[in-house]
């Protein structure tokens, strides 16, 4: 953890602060139980996702992030604590901030920079609880598992069904009628199947964690559940038709197989019976995956449709406004031209070629680069880079087997970051509310590991 004289005195404030509202922390319901609240706000958070538009979604964020505040000033013992990678995402933050003032379209940015907001708050909000609610961690895995199945139902109904086509998703003009998908975008809002297959790709790493907490503690029949619980959501996926989540699938399958290897050739080097039913494990996951695609062409011809570039609608729309956007950014490198989506249309508009309108740049590094400029990106980058190294060294470290449970939520986390950024480097659903609270949740958790794991240490 970092410790700075910053940080240091306002703990202290803290301190004298939670040591004179003692009376009023006794009599009250919801200070005495406060992390309750916000664990109920956090749930609330993260089903509401489901179903609720982005507004009402960042109100049920915002209480849990008040609630926090108030947590710091009342409860004893509750200080602010944070890691190396967090230093980063508050230098990318202070960089946004610089660059909405720069903006020559102040409300809009100011209207955007509020997202981003929210988004960092809840994070470091999720961090605070769960650096003292670890037990907690097990109950979030659970309910993002739930609420990524229950999509996953909804798609793969939708998809029996032949759901209605709300908007030119797919280029049909090479296809035949029969190899086209009927694409699912379950109840997230607004519908979009890119929305519903990122959502996916970003919870789908904390039910392969749940389940292998579940194998590690010889709990067979929950490990089974969570198994076909991934096997139903991968399949939504494909149902979704988007290909930046197919990439995104399959970048975090191939990271899951790498971590896990490394995880039991490190600490289960002498378990002959582990490294056997491991590999065997492997080659039925990467079997099933075989099977979908000899089973149904009409995904995997969606997939190599990638590779058509011009002569795919979709990919030739997104090509031009990656070229749009590139000179936006060279003309405004150093801070770019504001944040949000807001801005982005209005100075767009300049850049844009005729036909070829835009709501972002359709790429994650594209678009931080866009709106802050190329500095902000740097930070950001930083951030995921310091994430990774110590959570990769965290795992390489041989441990107890007691301890291996918490290389499983890193693992979550590392899972999460491949799949959700491989997505976004050709699609920028990332930024949206339901993506990012899940994505936040799950480093929250990983970074409360680590300071966990230090706290031992000390001791």
């Amino acid at each position: 953890m970092v410790e700075s004289t910053f940080l240091e005195l306002k703990n202290r404030i803290y301190a004298f602060c939670q040591q004179k509202s003692q009376r009023f922390v006794e009599n009250s319901l919801i200070l005495s139980h406060i992390d309750d609240f916000i664990m109920l706000f956090m749930t609330a958070t993260i089903v509401g996702s489901t179903f609720l538009p982005s507004e009402k979604i960042g109100l049920l964020a915002i209480g849990a992030i008040l609630l926090t505040f108030l947590k710091l000033f009342t409860k004893k013992g509750a200080a602010v604590r944070i890691a190396p990678w967090d230093c980063a995402l508050v230098v990318y933050f202070a960089i946004c901030l610089i660059s909405t003032f720069n903006s020559e379209l102040l409300t809009q940015s100011v209207h955007g920079f509020l997202k981003t907001v929210i988004y960092i708050f809840y994070y470091f909000c999720a961090l605070n609880y769960f650096q003292t609610n670890s037990k907690k961690i097990k109950y979030f895995f659970l309910l993002i598992g739930l609420m990524c199945a229950f999509q996953s139902v909804i798609a793969i109904i939708q998809n029996l069904g032949g759901v209605e086509q709300i908007s030119t998703w797919q280029d049909s003009n090479y296809l035949n009628p029969e190899d086209a998908i009927s694409r699912a975008y379950g109840t997230l809002l607004p519908f979009n199947p890119n929305l519903l297959g990122g959502y996916l790709v970003a919870g789908l790493p904390c039910i392969i964690a749940g389940g292998m907490i579940f194998l590690l503690k010889k709990n067979y029949k929950r490990f089974v559940v969570n198994l076909l619980a991934f096997f139903v959501c991968a399949v939504a996926v494909f149902l979704t038709g988007s290909r930046g989540a197919y990439l995104g699938l399959g970048a975090t399958i191939f990271a899951f197989i790498l971590l896990f290897s490394k995880i039991i050739y490190t600490d289960f080097l002498d378990f002959e019976k582990v490294k056997y039913y491991w590999k065997w494990f492997v080659g039925g996951v990467l079997s099933f995956i075989a099977l979908v695609f000899v089973c149904t062409p009409q995904i995997l011809k969606r997939l190599l449709s990638i590779f058509i570039l011009r002569g795919d609608s979709s990919t030739s729309f997104r090509m031009n406004v990656y070229n749009s956007s590139w000179h936006m950014f060279l003309d405004n490198w150093i801070l770019g031209i504001g944040t949000g989506n807001q801005t982005f249309r209005e100075i767009y508009g300049l850049y844009m070629l005729t036909g070829f309108d835009a709501l972002s740049t359709y790429s994650v590094p594209l678009e931080i680069a866009v709106e802050a400029g190329v500095f902000a990106l740097i930070a950001y980058i930083a951030f995921i880079g310091l994430f990774l190294y110590y959570s990769f060294k965290f795992i390489s470290e041989k441990v107890s087997l007691d301890v291996v449970v918490k290389k499983v939520v890193v693992s979550a986390s590392i899972l999460t970051i491949v799949g959700v950024m491989t997505h976004g480097l050709f699609d920028t659903i990332y930024f949206r509310p339901q993506v990012q609270f899940l994505f936040w949740t799950t480093i929250a958790m990983s970074s409360s590991v680590f300071f966990k794991n230090n706290c031992e240490q000390k001791e």
